[in-house]
């Protein structure tokens, strides 16, 4: 090894190849994993168990026809689901509200307005953590009852305690019932469903008719009652009365079914227009995962040139590492050392050279895994057996691509060696 320690430029340009063969696997699939967990964290969010319809932007010019077969997402459309989807345990909605008038200090625009059902605290996995949610009965008797986001709530009242404070929504004012928990989700990709229809919007930040579902979203929000809405804030679009019915059913394997369910159902209530969008959670986790394979494909096949490349950098070094040897090689052989012990010292060489690019690999895949997550603001995750993985597949390069050179060196003739000098 002394060999190569005296000649540590050509090493490094020899390790170039396994460096940068196990800093790729190394990178890529911290990036990956964190983005798998971000998905995971967003269906949690949504609630694993849910089915979401959202808002489907219709061209210009097909709104003329459309809004003559169909009137979009509307409560008609929820009380039929309830009826007819096997399964459905629950079916919320939401219509959404552009505020133009508050007395807060929070600007309009930031405050994202939703008239819900109750069953949306349900199906959206909304927990309170002080005060209540709303209730059945406080849209049947008109209560004026506001249940806000955390962030929301921090920013209103200073971290004071907002429960029966009265905050003003356009001409309208509301009292604080219920504050929600942290949300803390992040929307997750964009997937195409089945049959080609799109879940466009549906899981991206933002409200408004867009159907967008970010789970953090919440966290700015002020929930009312959906008739309250309605009666006091603004009365129902003629087109898209709602903005989202999510259905709960009994588990995650249901929803699949459930999906086909309202597809059929929605054709038929809609006139046959395709206004709307569906898509189940499992749908975007199974989606994540075939983008992933399709990923981890390119990435081993980067990584198996890249190791490939430095297994033959390995092996140049040793050949020539034994070229300048020879009479080394003749004296061990000449004062009792053996074959054997020829080829070990050798293959040693060859695997230390990669173990020490193995290591300087997984801290280069590291450093930049740190650096894309950091600029890009994407989530990243260590992933310790693929990193294991990659440091051994450098063992195993070593060992590959040095065990011939390793055997030629044993082979030498120790006499024609010891003439040679």
């Amino acid at each position: 090894m002394s060999q190569l320690r005296t000649n540590p430029l050509r090493t490094m340009l020899t390790l170039l190849g396994v460096v940068f063969g196990v800093g790729s696997v190394v990178a890529m699939v911290s990036i990956g994993e964190g983005a798998q967990r971000d998905i995971l964290a967003t269906i949690e969010a949504m609630g694993a168990k849910s089915v979401h319809v959202s808002v489907r932007e219709t061209p210009d010019t097909e709104i003329g026809k459309t809004i003559n077969d169909s009137v979009g997402l509307s409560r008609h459309d929820v009380s039929v689901l309830e009826r007819e989807i096997p399964g459905a345990q629950a079916v919320g909605w939401r219509a959404s509200h552009s505020l133009a008038v508050t007395d807060t200090a929070v600007p309009t625009g930031e405050i994202a307005l939703y008239g819900v059902n109750e069953e949306l605290f349900r199906v959206h996995n909304l927990n309170v953590a002080r005060g209540r949610a709303l209730h059945a009965i406080d849209a049947r008797s008109g209560h004026r009852v506001v249940v806000i986001g955390d962030a929301l709530a921090r920013r209103l009242f200073s971290g004071e305690e907002a429960l029966g404070e009265v905050v003003r929504l356009d001409y309208s004012y509301f009292e604080v019932v219920g504050v929600l928990a942290p949300m803390g989700g992040a929307p997750a990709e964009v997937v195409e469903g089945e049959g080609g229809e799109g879940a466009e919007g549906l899981l991206g930040g933002g409200g408004g008719t867009s159907g967008a579902f970010d789970a953090s979203e919440y966290d700015m929000s002020a929930l009312v009652p959906g008739e309250v809405m309605f009666t006091e804030l603004a009365p129902p679009r003629i087109y898209h009365e709602l903005d989202m019915i999510s259905v709960e059913v009994g588990s995650t394997a249901q929803t699949m079914g459930a999906k086909a369910a309202l597809e059929g159902v929605l054709a038929r209530t809609h006139g046959g227009v395709r206004d709307f969008s569906i898509v189940a959670p499992e749908e975007i986790l199974r989606q994540r995962q075939a983008t992933q394979s399709i990923l981890n494909a390119v990435l081993i096949s980067i990584a198996a040139i890249s190791l490939l490349v430095g297994g033959i950098g390995v092996m140049n070094i040793m050949l020539a590492n034994i070229m300048e040897r020879v009479t080394e090689i003749g004296l061990r052989r000449a004062v009792g050392a053996t074959k054997r012990d020829i080829r070990n010292q050798f293959l040693g060489e060859a695997v230390w050279t990669c173990s020490l690019g193995g290591a300087l690999g997984v801290a280069l895949g590291y450093g930049a895994s740190l650096l894309v997550g950091e600029l890009a603001g994407l989530p990243i995750a260590f992933a310790w057996g693929s990193t294991a993985l990659s440091f051994g597949l450098s063992l195993l390069v070593g060992v590959t691509f040095g065990l011939m050179p390793a055997m030629r060196a044993a082979n030498v003739d120790p006499i024609d060696a010891l003439r040679g000098e």
